[in-house]
């Protein structure tokens, strides 16, 4: 008992010692491989960002060609009221940026000089937005989660392409009203064309997301089983060598306790071994005739004797070695059951251990498949929401212009009498 006690606690502290190791080891690989994650993210953000600055240019050279109905490369400065407008932003800034860029021509700008007005109303709201944002961070603190989830639900981010939608139904709607069907269906065409661009942007953006993700999953996965095989290994690597050990000593103890065995036998079966009567007779004689100086006839006694005494040693020197390999035979099948018995042991505790580890690692694939599949789960929540609120932001600006032609002369009415009361 007091053995086993000694080979668990120096299994324990092996244990231990290899599973620290194997930590420190596996620690520095998750640095390595966060430093490449991080230097990847960085790529992707770039990637990404060059993307979208190519998507909106895109996009303003798409609304840009609306308006240059002519396709002289000019778009007339009065029509930028109308597109800031329909893209939510303030209309009496465009006089403000004219100013600022000085076009070649008076009354009209070119592509270039439209995307630099773009950029700069878009740093301005920008800036403005930071600005707002900051003053109201208390009251956002404030606020509790649902109130928060219901203000998101309600007021999605809209994206640039989103305000190019806007500007477009604001245009296609201006289009027919005029009468103008031919750029009320091409403001159509182009609508839907851009919805169709940014329900695929939002899809590759949320696979993006999402691939990214399950990989990162995936990957600290894989690197916690391999974690969890190697401190597995190592452990049984230093049962294995324990149970090494413990036979080792246990057969050397044997080789020892059967010498010892074997010297004490002989030794009590030596001070029990008694020759016969007639040879102590006989060697009783030849020391008599010794001292009557009756030397021939002492001679004859004597050879006589050591003949006899001859005989009698190798009979009992014979009777001793039965008698000792008959108690060294159940020594022997004493120490081989010993033995079996902690071969036996051994193997069970082995089986035990393997037992565990399997289960062990059932356990943890088991665990990690049922996160992959709450975070599959997940992610196909998310796609489908963000789906959702996109039809519904589109569907909010369509059910907001669907006043038609009545919208578009009560808009001309609304900003020449914002323009007289401006005059005053």
């Amino acid at each position: 008992m007091e053995e086993k006690d000694s080979n668990d606690s120096h299994n324990n502290s092996q244990e231990e010692e290899s599973k620290n190791s194997v930590s420190d080891g596996h620690q520095e690989s998750k640095n390595d491989e966060a430093e490449k994650d991080s230097d990847h993210e960085q790529i992707d953000a770039i990637k990404e960002e060059e993307e979208e600055r190519t998507s909106i240019l895109q996009n303003l050279k798409d609304i840009f060609e609306l308006f240059d109905s002519t396709k002289s490369g000019k778009i007339p400065t009065k029509d930028l009221e109308n597109i800031l407008t329909s893209l939510n932003r303030n209309p009496e800034e465009a006089k403000e940026f004219l100013e600022e860029f000085s076009p070649a021509e008076e009354d009209y700008i070119t592509f270039d000089e439209f995307v630099k007005l773009m950029d700069k109303v878009e740093n301005r709201m920008e800036k403005k937005d930071d600005d707002e944002s900051s003053k109201q961070k208390e009251s956002i603190y404030d606020k509790s989660p649902a109130q928060e989830s219901d203000e998101t639900k309600d007021g999605a981010k809209r994206t640039a392409l989103l305000d190019f939608l806007i500007l477009l139904e604001d245009y296609r709607a201006k289009c027919e009203s005029e009468g103008k069907y031919a750029e009320a269906r091409k403001c159509r065409i182009k609508y839907e064309e851009l919805l169709r661009k940014e329900t695929i942007r939002q899809k590759n953006n949320i696979r993006i997301s999402q691939e990214q993700e399950l990989q990162s999953i995936e990957n600290a996965q894989k690197a916690q089983f391999l974690e969890f095989s190697q401190a597995w290994d190592n452990y049984m690597s230093d049962y294995e060598a324990t149970a090494y050990l413990s036979l080792e000593k246990l057969k050397e103890k044997h080789i020892l306790e059967f010498q010892q065995f074997s010297e004490k036998v002989q030794g009590e079966l030596r001070k029990k071994m008694k020759f016969s009567k007639d040879l102590i007779e006989l060697r009783d004689k030849e020391a008599k005739l010794v001292k009557l100086k009756r030397y021939e006839e002492a001679e004859k006694v004597k050879m006589k004797a050591d003949l006899l005494e001859q005989f009698e040693r190798n009979k009992l020197e014979n009777e001793m070695q039965a008698i000792t390999e008959k108690k060294e035979a159940k020594l022997k099948h004493k120490q081989q059951l010993a033995l079996a018995a902690l071969l036996k042991r051994i193997q069970r505790d082995r089986n035990e251990q393997l037992n565990h580890r399997q289960i062990d690692s059932q356990r943890l694939i088991q665990r990690n498949k049922n996160i992959l599949n709450d975070l599959i789960n997940k992610q196909h929540q998310e796609t489908k929401r963000t789906l959702e609120m996109l039809k519904k932001t589109l569907s909010n600006i369509r059910k907001d212009k669907k006043k038609g032609p009545l919208s578009a002369k009560s808009t001309q009415a609304n900003r020449a009498g914002k323009a007289s009361r401006a005059n005053k």
